[in-house]
This record gives C-alpha cells, sequence and structure tokens, in this order.
C-alpha cells in the first residue's frame, strides 16, 4: 500500500527533484514560456541547480511514495515560496496543500512573522488565490517566463 510521507529534502533528493521539476513543466505550464524561457527555466531546475539552492540555505521539502519524489516545494529566507510542483500523475490529491501547510509551519517556527510571496504560473494562481494570496501586481515577464508576484500575510 502507498503511504504518503513529507519529509525535508536532502541533496539526495536533487535528481528526483530535477526530474519532477522538468517534467511537470513541461506539461503544465508551456503558456509561461517564450523566448527561451522554457530553456532557461529547465536550466534552472537542474540537480546541480536544486544543489546549489540547498547550499545557499533554500528549504526544500518533497512527498514521497515508496521512495518515489512525487512532490516537492521550496523556501527561500522562510518566505518566498518557489518550486512547488507535484506529480501531474498525483494531482487531485491535496498533496501541494499538504506540502504548502507543512512549508509555512516550518518557515512560521523559523521566525516568519506570517507574511508569505511567490511568484505563480497561470496554472497555479487559482490555487494560490483559494489558499488565500492575494496578486501584488499584473502578471509579468522575467528571462521569458511569465509569472505573477502574490503576497499572503497571515493575521495572528
Amino acid at each position: 500500500m502507498k503511504s504518503l510521507q513529507i519529509r525535508k529534502g536532502t541533496v539526495n533528493d536533487v535528481a528526483q527533484i530535477s526530474d519532477l521539476i522538468s517534467r511537470n513543466s513541461k506539461l503544465l505550464l508551456v503558456d509561461d514560456f517564450d523566448d527561451g524561457g522554457l530553456e532557461f527555466f529547465l536550466r534552472s531546475v537542474e540537480a546541480k541547480s536544486i544543489r546549489e539552492y540547498m547550499e545557499q540555505g533554500f528549504s526544500y521539502f518533497v512527498a514521497s511514495e515508496n521512495d518515489d519524489v512525487i512532490g516537492v516545494i521550496a523556501i527561500k529566507d522562510y518566505s518566498h515560496m518557489f518550486h512547488l510542483f507535484v506529480d501531474k500523475n498525483h494531482h487531485q490529491r491535496g498533496i501541494a496543500k499538504k506540502l504548502w501547510d507543512v512549508i509555512r509551519g516550518y518557515s512560521l517556527k523559523k521566525g516568519n512573522k506570517g507574511y508569505f510571496t511567490l511568484n505563480s504560473t497561470t496554472y497555479a494562481l487559482p490555487i494560490y488565490q483559494r489558499w488565500g494570496f492575494e496578486q501584488t501586481s499584473e502578471a509579468q515577464r522575467s528571462y521569458g517566463i511569465r509569472y505573477t508576484p502574490m503576497k499572503l500575510v497571515i493575521k495572528k
């Protein structure tokens, strides 16, 4: 029987994290890339890049079943969320929300005062809005990648 586990990601996970993000971004995010944006993004999520993010202090959490990474989320400075991906074959199971809940709690314990930011893809925008994130500006483009800046303020 499959058992979903969420745990802190390590350098031993970088290959699976990179593969998961690369495969799913090619399937789900094509509308957010132009002018070499996909190639730029894929270079930024190569295994060596994920390792470098970890070495710089970015925190990754992974969702796994039977030792296979099926979801990932990362946070920079305990406040800027990025790299939230769940394998397309595992959508609609609440895995993204579980990853968000874990990293939010982790960040709050590490000193975050309830302020989170992220840059959303078009695909994920409705999910983040459902979780309470609000757009801080219109969609933008950088390096051929379209994104919408968002924030969440947790009132205590």
